[in-house]
């Protein structure tokens, strides 16, 4: 039998750099995991066809970065404590849009709620907004439990669902899309084709360790060590979610 552990919400983390050194704000914890993601690859062909020639084969050109596409919810009424998934809040919605008082209908009438319009602007501040320091968006990391995904948003729409007597939103739901991105280090390791023992970038999920990293990467975690140096870690045991880490070839003995 299962059991029930401790749930996991997804996260966003966001950075003013594009090496994810310098963090900006506190990450945002989502209110309620979504229902799924939604991850597109592109492959590209030079298409061109030399005159005189018919029905050649394509001739690769790229695979263009990742992009990842999911929702969000934004609700103050105080009806969601007890779900888990987005999926299930907007049919409790449906089933339940009658029987329920939202919270701020006994809120005290001379303070003015402000619903989600203050969390919605810390999300686009943190992901959207332009950065001066850096002159563009901040770059991201959202996790949450395999997925990690070092990337930019690309694309936000905010459909607001419930209003307060005060004309404030107190439900919204986020569409957002971000591509995956990838530093010149990375792209670099990850096109090394010349070795076949190849450079190899992971990042770390929750629970990871450097043996058992490198057990996946080498069938083997004696080279831990190794790594860790590599890498310049000084505390190997613990890994944060979303570190990215560095296989190097190994000449295994």
């Amino acid at each position: 039998m299962f059991s029930k552990g401790k749930l996991v919400k997804l996260t966003i983390t966001a950075y003013q750099d594009e090496k994810f050194k310098e963090q900006q704000g506190e990450p945002m914890e989502a209110l309620i995991n979504p229902e799924g993601y939604k991850e597109t690859f592109t492959v590209k062909y030079d298409e061109a066809q030399p005159a005189g020639n018919q029905g050649n084969a394509p001739k690769f050109n790229k695979i263009t970065p990742g992009e990842f596409t999911f929702r969000l919810l934004f609700d103050s009424t105080g009806v969601f404590s007890s779900i888990d998934s987005l999926d299930d809040a907007l049919n409790s919605i449906a089933d339940n849009i009658s029987a329920f008082v939202p919270s701020f209908l006994s809120s005290d009438a001379d303070e003015v709620d402000r619903g989600v319009f203050d969390e919605i602007e810390k999300f686009k501040e943190l992901t959207i907004s332009f950065n001066g320091s850096t002159h563009q968006n901040n770059s991201l990391i959202i996790a949450w439990g395999a997925l990690i995904v070092k990337c930019k948003l690309t694309k936000l729409d905010i459909e607001y669902k419930l209003f307060n007597a005060s004309g404030y939103p107190i439900r919204a739901v986020a569409t957002i899309g971000c591509i995956n991105t990838i530093s010149d280090e990375e792209r670099k390791a990850l096109e090394n084709k010349q070795s076949p023992d190849l450079t190899h970038i992971r990042y770390a999920q929750a629970g990871d360790t450097l043996p058992l990293m490198t057990y996946r990467i080498y069938g083997n975690p004696f080279y831990y060590l190794e790594v860790a140096k590599a890498n310049k870690l000084q505390n190997f045991r613990k890994l944060k979610a979303g570190q990215k880490i560095i296989f190097p070839p190994i000449q295994k003995n």
